[in-house]
């Protein structure tokens, strides 16, 4: 590294590029989780009919349950991603997706601590 500070336009571009991959991550994970409740109603209903045989139908449902089960949990972990990022990205830089953040004034900071330190003393 140079030691020469960013561009505030190249922070720009990469605090805006982030923020984008945040929402687009909780956009997918909300599209993935649409499609997968609607194929799971087709499936049910798939799964009702007279037309498969009762051994079939339950190896069906045992295997959608464990694709599922997989399918939540790396929802899930995009999710934790992009919450998480998103809260490093507002602690970081003063904003949270697109909102400025007010730091709390200086008597703000300090009114809880003093009150426990005289309830201490």
């Amino acid at each position: 590294m140079s030691g020469i500070p960013p561009k505030q336009e190249s922070l720009d571009r990469f605090l805006k590029a982030s923020e984008e991959l945040m929402r687009m991550g909780e956009s997918f994970s909300g599209n993935i989780e649409t499609a997968l409740e609607g194929f799971k109603l087709q499936f049910d209903t798939l799964l009702k009919t007279h037309f498969l045989e009762r051994a079939v139908a339950e190896m069906l449902a045992q295997s959608f349950s464990e694709l599922e089960r997989e399918v939540r949990n790396n929802l899930d972990g995009i999710n934790k991603i992009c919450t998480e990022g998103g809260q490093w990205y507002a602690f970081c830089f003063g904003t949270a997706l697109g909102r400025q953040l007010r730091p709390p004034t200086g008597a703000e900071q300090a009114g809880p601590f003093r009150g426990n330190a005289q309830n201490a003393s």
